[in-house]
Parts: C-alpha cells; sequence; structure tokens
C-alpha cells in the first residue's frame, strides 16, 4: 500500500510562493527604488543574475502579477522591500515584521493555508471561494497607513 504525500502549507510556499514573493520585492527595489541590480540582490541574499531572472520573469512567475496586481499584497511587498533595504539599521526588529509580512502575503496566496489554515499564523481555515479572512483584511489595511 503506497501511503499518500502530505504537503505542509510552508513546504508549499517555499516551492511556490517565496519566489514570487522575492520577484515582487525584485521588481520594487529595482523598478521603483532605483535599486541597482547588484544592491538588490545584497539586500535579498541572492545574485544579480537571480535578480535578473526575477525582473524578466524567468524565476518566481507563478504569482507575481496576482501580488502586484492585489492593492493589499502589494502594500506588504513594498512594505517588505522598505524593510529590507534598512534591515541592517536593526536586524533583530526588522527580521520580526520581514516574517510578518511574507506571513499575511503566503497567507493569501497559498491554497494549503486556504483549505487547512496555518499553524505558524494562527489564521484559520476558509473556504477558497468565502473571501479574505478578516486577520488578514486587518493587517493588510494596516500596511496601508
Amino acid at each position: 500500500m503506497i501511503t499518500p504525500r502530505y504537503e505542509l502549507p510552508c513546504e508549499y510556499a517555499a516551492r511556490n510562493i517565496f519566489p514570487s514573493i522575492r520577484a515582487a520585492v525584485a521588481k520594487v527595489l529595482v523598478e521603483e527604488k532605483n535599486m541597482s541590480k547588484y544592491s538588490a540582490a545584497k539586500v535579498l541574499g541572492t545574485t544579480p543574475a537571480a535578480i535578473s531572472y526575477y525582473l524578466e520573469g524567468k524565476r518566481g512567475d507563478k504569482y507575481v502579477r496576482i501580488i502586484m496586481n492585489d492593492a493589499s499584497m502589494r502594500a506588504a511587498v513594498k512594505k517588505l522591500a522598505d524593510v529590507l533595504s534598512r534591515a541592517s539599521d536593526d536586524p533583530e526588529s526588522s527580521y520580526v515584521e520581514m516574517q510578518k509580512l511574507v506571513c499575511i502575503i503566503c497567507n493569501r496566496l497559498n491554497i494549503l493555508a486556504i483549505k487547512y489554515g496555518c499553524p505558524a499564523t494562527g489564521f484559520k481555515p476558509r473556504d477558497a471561494n468565502a473571501g479574505n479572512i478578516p486577520e488578514i483584511e486587518e493587517n493588510a489595511k494596516k500596511l496601508q497607513k
């Protein structure tokens, strides 16, 4: 008997969502904040070639359009870009803030977190067609201030 493989929400996110978040942040850093590819790579902990791939849509393209076209996720990405660009000033609080922002974006996109909930953030499961859950909307509104 073959046992089915269960995937955790964070496993799905690592393969599918995080690359798109990184691509969206790379776009904001380079295109909106006029940061060089080298500087953006340093901030994101990657290479300038990876930044080029993100910008050209060769990497992380799965959800980047959805992220950039959703007002609350775009606001979270912009705030994440700000946090990353000043992370060296206060690494401890920057890390916590980055983590929260990534979780907010991830929980809006992650089909497993939507279906089963996310133990890391305490978000409860919801029907994929039910719309946004209140905690996410509340966090998104805070980001836009």
